[in-house]
């Protein structure tokens, strides 16, 4: 039996041609999945990049909200950010794109890493002043109020002190008399003919009053509530004295008798009379006389 050797290339050539098309066919489909493999590796990585570069601006909101100082600095971080995030999400990935955009994300890290720090020291050093302020007002707080008793201290003693300083009277007496053109008198509470009443008193030794002249002022009332021998009026604020008699005297924080003669120019009325001693206007005391 023979062969034909055209016949045997033909088959031959055949198979080799189909060997040849299944292992393309193979190769073509290994590769179109690997393809796709890298391909969806390449999505989820830019993702990821995507998600981290968008952690680290959200951390720079909040980082802002602690500290004011870092304001121009976070500011201009995250303007950079957000031209890399845009940069990133407009383009398709690969892998020199993603290789690009990790050495990136590297620095975003170590720039946030810095600026974390900076904040933090920041904060801490605020923290410490908040606490310094807050010992200081309370130290203010504390002698502002340690001012408020002292002065308050300081008034009282001031007023205990001009109270203190203030001259006293006692003994406090009047007489009536008739003066005759001898100049002899004769003590009389008849008073149809008195024409005089002598007052007399003490003001009492005080070692904290001023050694000064002052002015005393005598007041006689009569039964009918009329100054007698009136003299005129002095004010002193809304208060209107009339006096009987004004008189002189220069005080040494001594013991001082004081007298005063007070003309009685009309002829009394009988009854009670009320004398009342003033330095200035506040009254030292008084005492009374009954005429009949």
């Amino acid at each position: 039996m023979s062969v034909n050797p055209l016949a045997f290339n033909y088959k031959f050539t055949i198979s080799t041609l189909i060997v040849a098309f299944t292992i393309l066919a193979v190769y073509s489909y290994t590769s179109y999945n690997s393809a796709k493999q890298n391909e969806n590796f390449l999505k989820q990585e830019k993702k990821l990049l995507e998600s981290q570069i968008s952690d680290i601006l959200l951390s720079y909101d909040g980082l802002g909200e602690k500290n004011k100082s870092l304001v121009l600095e976070l500011d201009n971080a995250e303007s950079r950010i957000e031209v890399t995030l845009d940069s990133l999400v407009q383009l398709k990935a690969d892998v020199s794109l993603i290789h690009k955009y990790r050495n990136q994300l590297t620095r975003l890290r170590k720039q946030q890493n810095s600026l974390i720090k900076k904040g933090d020291s920041f904060f801490g050093a605020n923290q410490e002043l908040i606490k310094q302020n807050a010992s200081i007002t309370k130290v203010l707080e504390e002698q502002t109020s340690l001012i408020y008793v002292l002065e308050n201290e300081k008034g009282t003693l001031k007023e205990t002190l001009e109270k203190g300083a203030l001259i006293s009277a006692n003994s406090f007496e009047a007489r009536a008399y008739k003066l005759k053109n001898s100049g002899d008198q004769t003590e009389t509470y008849k008073a149809s003919i008195i024409n005089n009443i002598k007052v007399s008193f003490i003001i009492a030794k005080n070692r904290l009053a001023q050694n000064q002249g002052k002015e005393l002022y005598i007041q006689v009332i009569g039964p009918d509530n009329n100054i007698v021998a009136d003299k005129g009026a002095v004010k002193f604020d809304e208060l209107l004295l009339i006096y009987s008699s004004k008189i002189h005297i220069n005080y040494t924080s001594k013991n001082l008798d004081v007298i005063a003669n007070i003309e009685i120019p009309e002829t009394l009325q009988k009854g009670k009379y009320h004398i009342n001693v003033f330095e200035n206007e506040r009254r030292l005391g008084g005492t009374q006389i009954d005429l009949y």
